[in-house]
C-alpha cells in the first residue's frame, strides 16, 4: 500500500458520502435529478482511496444497506425502476462482452486480474436486474470467469515453457519495427500503410503475455528505445510533410495569381503559352493536402477556363471581322481593276487601308493592281514601287517600320551571298562561251540580282525617313 494514502482523509470522505446517500431521499427535487445524484456517490466512492482497515467492513456494510434503500425508495417509482433496470441490464450485458474478450488474451495473468476488477464491478458497481434476466446473466458471466480461472492453472502448469515462447515472439515483433524503421518510405500513402504495421505490432506485443524476469529490464528498454525511434522518424517525416506542403501550396497561390494577371491583360493571345507552361507547372507541384489542392485546383481551373473562352470569343469575332475584310477587300480589288481616271485612286488606297488584316495574296494583287495604274498614270516603274511602298510605309508605326527594316536586311544578306555566287561562277567560263546561253542566263540573273539589291536599299532609306 502507497504510504502517502491519507487513511483518515479517505474516511471523512466515504462517511460524508454515506451522509449524502442517507439524506437523498428526503431532499425536495426531482427524482431524475436524485437517480443522477446517487450515481454521483457512487461514483465518488470507488474513486475514494482506502481508509483504516478497521473501519472498512462496518463502513462498507453501512454503504451497500443505503445503497439498497435508495434503490427500494427508487422502485417505489416505476418509471424510474425501468430505466435503472434497462440500464443496469445494458451495463452487465457488457460487462459479460468484455470478460469474453478475456478468454483469448494470451497474457493470462493480466486476464485474470482484469476478470478480478470486473467481477467488483458486477457486485458493486451495477444494480440490479429483473430476477429472470440476472439468474442467467449471473450463470454467463460466471462460466466465462471459471475459463478465465481455467486458463490461468492451465498457464501456471507450463510457466517457464510459455514465458520463453513469448519472449521470443515479442524478440520477433520487435525485428519487425526495426524492420518498418530501416525501411524508407517517401509518399504520405506508404507510412500510412506503415503506421497501420507498426500499431499491429505494437497490439501483439502488448497483449503476448509475461516474459522471463531476467529478461524484462533489457527487453523493455530495448522496446522503448525501438518504440520512441519509431515515432522520431514519423514526426520527422510528417514535420518536414508540413514544410513541403506549405512550399507547395505557396508554388500553387504563385501560379494562381500569375493566371489572374494573364487573363486580366489585354493580350491574351501572347499569354495563351504561358497560361499552358503554368498548367503544366501545375501537374508537378506534389504533395498537396487533398482539401486544400482540390480548392487550389478548382480555382485555377476557373481562370483557366474563362481565359480560353475569351480566346475563343476573341477568334470567333476576328474571323467575323476577316470574312467582312475580305469582302470588302474583293470589292475594292475590282474596282481598281476596272480603274477609270475619272476614279480617285487615293480614294480607293485610303478604303484598303480602312479594311483591317490583309491577307498577302490580297495584298499581292493590291500591290499589283495599283502599280499597273500608277505605270498608265506616267510613272516609271521605280517610281511606282516607290509609291506603293510609301502608302504602305504610311499606315505603320515605328515597332512595324523596324520589323520591316530587318527583314530587308535578311533579304538583302541572301541576295548578296547569291550574287557573290553568281560572279564567281562565272569566271570560271573560257573565251570560247563568251556567246553561251548559259553564260547570258547568268549574266541575265546578276543584273537582276543587283536591281533586286538596289530595290530593297531604296525600300530601307524610305523606312528609315
Amino acid at each position: 500500500m502507497d504510504k502517502n494514502i491519507d487513511l483518515s482523509k479517505n474516511l471523512k470522505i466515504k462517511k460524508d458520502l454515506i451522509n449524502k446517500l442517507k439524506e437523498l431521499i428526503n431532499l425536495d427535487m426531482k427524482m431524475n435529478e436524485k437517480y443522477l445524484g446517487f450515481k454521483d456517490i457512487q461514483n465518488q466512492w470507488f474513486k475514494t482511496g482506502a481508509v483504516p482497515r478497521a473501519d472498512n467492513v462496518i463502513l462498507w456494510n453501512t454503504f451497500q444497506h443505503h445503497i439498497k434503500n435508495f434503490y427500494d425508495y427508487l422502485h417505489l417509482n416505476r418509471k424510474f425502476k425501468e430505466i435503472d433496470v434497462k440500464y443496469n441490464l445494458e451495463q452487465k450485458k457488457e460487462t459479460i462482452e468484455q470478460a469474453k474478450k478475456l478468454i483469448d488474451i494470451e497474457d493470462k495473468i493480466r486476464a485474470t486480474k482484469y476478470f478480478e476488477r470486473l467481477n467488483k464491478k458486477w457486485k458493486f458497481e451495477i444494480g440490479p436486474t429483473k430476477k429472470e434476466d440476472e439468474i442467467k446473466l449471473k450463470e454467463k458471466f460466471y462460466s466465462v470467469g471459471e475459463q478465465i480461472l481455467e486458463n490461468k492453472k492451465e498457464f501456471d502448469k507450463n510457466r517457464d515453457s510459455i514465458i520463453n515462447d513469448n519472449y521470443l515472439k515479442k524478440i520477433n515483433l520487435l525485428n519487425e519495427i526495426q524492420n518498418l524503421i530501416q525501411k524508407e518510405d517517401n509518399s504520405t500513402k506508404e507510412w500510412q500503410t506503415k503506421i497501420k504495421s507498426f500499431d499491429r505490432i505494437k497490439s501483439e506485443i502488448e497483449i503476448s503475455g509475461p516474459i522471463p524476469t531476467k529478461e524484462k529490464k533489457k527487453y523493455w528498454s530495448n522496446y522503448k528505445n525501438i518504440i520512441r525511434l519509431f515515432y522520431s522518424k514519423k514526426n520527422e517525416y510528417f514535420k518536414n510533410l508540413k514544410k513541403t506542403y506549405k512550399e507547395n501550396i505557396n508554388k500553387q497561390e504563385s501560379i494562381i495569381k500569375k493566371a489572374e494577371s494573364l487573363d486580366s491583360s489585354e493580350n491574351l493571345e501572347k499569354n495563351k503559352k504561358e497560361i499552358i507552361i503554368l498548367q503544366k507547372n501545375w501537374k508537378t507541384i506534389k504533395p498537396i493536402p487533398y482539401k486544400v489542392n482540390e480548392k487550389n485546383w478548382k480555382l485555377f481551373k476557373s481562370i483557366c477556363d474563362e481565359f480560353f473562352k475569351k480566346i475563343h470569343e476573341i477568334k470567333t469575332l476576328k474571323s467575323k471581322e476577316l470574312i467582312k475584310n475580305e469582302e470588302e477587300q474583293i470589292k475594292i480589288l475590282k474596282k481598281i481593276e476596272n480603274f477609270d481616271k475619272k476614279d480617285d485612286i487615293n480614294i480607293l488606297i485610303e478604303d484598303w487601308k480602312k479594311t483591317g488584316n490583309i491577307s498577302s495574296g490580297n495584298e499581292i494583287e493590291f500591290n499589283k493592281r495599283v502599280k499597273k495604274v500608277f505605270i498608265k498614270s506616267g510613272l516609271t516603274e521605280k517610281d511606282s514601287i516607290e509609291k506603293l511602298l510609301k502608302i504602305k510605309i504610311g499606315s505603320m508605326n515605328q515597332s512595324q517600320k523596324d520589323s520591316e527594316i530587318n527583314t530587308l536586311n535578311k533579304k538583302l544578306e541572301i541576295l548578296k551571298k547569291e550574287l557573290t555566287l553568281l560572279e564567281n561562277n562565272i569566271s570560271f567560263f573560257n573565251d570560247k562561251l563568251k556567246e553561251n546561253k548559259m553564260l547570258d542566263k547568268s549574266r541575265n540573273e546578276i543584273q537582276s540580282k543587283k536591281i533586286e539589291i538596289e530595290t530593297l536599299i531604296q525600300q530601307k532609306n524610305i523606312l528609315k525617313k
